[in-house]
């Protein structure tokens, strides 16, 4: 049944009482705006354009085509139905009167296109019947990226059984390659290994680590597990056929993520984790991960040095780290993406190169933190944490995170 949440439209109210927006306009057609649908709470099936008025002070609106006004049943708030385009212009023109500005999913040149999800016609629709269109990426920020306080609780739920699955993974790893692993991590802690099957492939290890989310009661989880020069491919995936051995002196990467099962506040946590293979890495192995591990603290730094801090400014900060460094060449990618109740979520990302994002990091939305080196042929480092923005500051989770390499005990 298609509804607006009482809280949300409380939210959005403030936020554009707050930005002096006169109303968030919502519009959709042929699912190109996800967002929309999300927040009316539509199924999927809507063909024809729609398009939901949120105004202070008023009750929601919605203008919908006649024909699939039986999608809308149940909607509790005041619906008008058009046939025509002429009649749906009118209407919106009517629904419009007075208004000098709107939001809407849009952004200027595209540089944030998670939110960009409004055609440049239908803008030019809207402003031709009277306000003016401006993005509502601030909007989102205050609104559907927030965790609220069940969302952050069940976060650092599924934040702890990733850093444990992690850490028993490379044990299991390590078994595989016939080692032992180091005494003391100083990081996760391990599940209990006995009883459980030595994998023998990069492919097996997954399989392992997808049962076991899902044992320890996480949905929609997945991993990457990589070991040598797969690791230097960001967005590796192991198959059943190809996959690598897990041999020894080799660089090992996990990355995983899920969020907690039948609930539907619930927050994803997305994590990624590195070993070695062996007793002593080779020192351009230690060189690398010093410096991802200085790269995420850095751009932690920043944010919590400025409340004002974007997203842009903390991947810059990343991104400096590395390039002093002398890996510039072996960036692929920003340094972290939203979270919420979608593993890459609608809030802020850490992104000054692919996109350039200036949203504020601001109180209740969350990200990840992942700056990673790849060095193609030969192995890749990433370090990756999860951050929720608190009133006082940043807060990062799992409750230990990695400084050191994880490795095996000396043979």
């Amino acid at each position: 049944m298609p509804d607006l949440d009482a809280t949300f439209l409380e939210t959005a109210s403030r936020e554009l009482k707050n930005r002096g927006i006169d109303a968030w306009l919502l519009y959709d057609f042929r699912a190109c705006n996800a967002l929309a649908a999300d927040l009316v709470g539509l199924p999927e099936g809507q063909k024809r354009r729609y398009f939901v008025l949120i105004a202070p002070g008023r009750t929601p609106h919605a203008l919908v085509q006649k024909i699939e006004v039986s999608g809308w049943d149940g909607w509790p708030h005041r619906l008008t139905s058009y046939v025509g385009w002429d009649e749906m212009e009118a209407e919106l023109r009517r629904m419009l009167d007075g208004m000098d500005s709107v939001a809407m999913e849009v952004s200027p040149r595209d540089s944030i296109p998670y939110v960009d999800n409004v055609p440049a016609g239908v803008v030019e629709l809207v402003e031709s019947v009277g306000p003016r269109v401006v993005s509502s990426v601030d909007l989102i920020s205050g609104t559907a990226a927030q965790w609220g306080a069940r969302g952050t609780e069940l976060h650092h739920r599924a934040a702890e059984i990733l850093a444990r699955t992690a850490r028993t993974a490379f044990e299991l790893a390590v078994r595989a390659a016939g080692l032992s692993p180091e005494a003391d991590p100083g990081t996760a802690d391990a599940f209990e290994t006995a009883g459980e099957p030595t994998p023998e492939t990069e492919h097996d290890l997954a399989e392992w680590i997808r049962a076991r989310l899902r044992a320890e009661g996480l949905t929609e989880a997945d991993t990457i597990v990589a070991v040598g020069p797969n690791a230097a491919k960001p967005h590796y995936e192991p198959l059943a056929e190809g996959s690598s051995t897990l041999a020894a002196e080799r660089v090992f990467m996990v990355d995983l993520w899920g969020r907690v099962a039948a609930e539907p506040e619930a927050v994803f946590a997305d994590q990624t984790w590195m070993g070695y293979l062996g007793p002593e890495p080779p020192a351009d192995v230690t060189e690398a991960w010093d410096a991802v591990v200085a790269a995420r603290d850095a751009a932690v730094d920043v944010i919590r040095a400025n409340p004002g801090a974007t997203g842009a400014d903390a991947d810059r900060a990343a991104r400096d780290t590395l390039v002093a460094r002398g890996y510039g060449d072996a960036i692929f990618h920003r340094t972290g993406h939203g979270i919420d109740r979608e593993l890459h979520g609608v809030g802020p990302t850490l992104d000054s190169i692919e996109m350039r994002d200036d949203r504020r990091l601001v109180p209740g939305v969350g990200f990840s933190v992942e700056p990673g080196v790849y060095l193609e042929g030969r192995f890749g480092h990433r370090t990756e944490i999860d951050v929720y923005m608190r009133e006082d500051g940043p807060e990062v989770t799992p409750s230990r995170i990695q400084y050191n390499l994880w490795r095996t005990a000396d043979a």
